[in-house]
């Protein structure tokens, strides 16, 4: 669950980012919320029209999700190992 709400936050690519989210709502209601920790929220809150626009993915969605504890240290370690050197 990690990397795919990882790389619908912080993708380069809006079709991979648009994708990973669809994958994740799909995963999410096949398989239910003992699988995926809040998933109706992260679905609801990264869905596919607010992950159009990247600096918004970037700040305000991911800002969002990292709220939640099971994403948190996620979030944090993939932009410190990752993203902060290499974009």
């Amino acid at each position: 669950a990690e990397a795919v709400v990882l790389t619908s936050l912080f993708d380069r690519e809006v079709n991979c980012r648009r994708a990973a989210s669809a994958s994740f709502q799909e995963a999410v209601g096949r398989q239910g919320m003992a699988s995926f920790p809040n998933g109706i929220y992260v679905v609801t809150t990264a869905d596919f029209f607010s992950l159009g626009n990247r600096t918004e993915a970037y700040t305000t969605i991911a800002a969002k999700i990292a709220q939640l504890p099971e994403y948190r240290r996620p979030i944090i370690r993939h932009l410190y190992e990752d993203k902060l050197s290499h974009w």
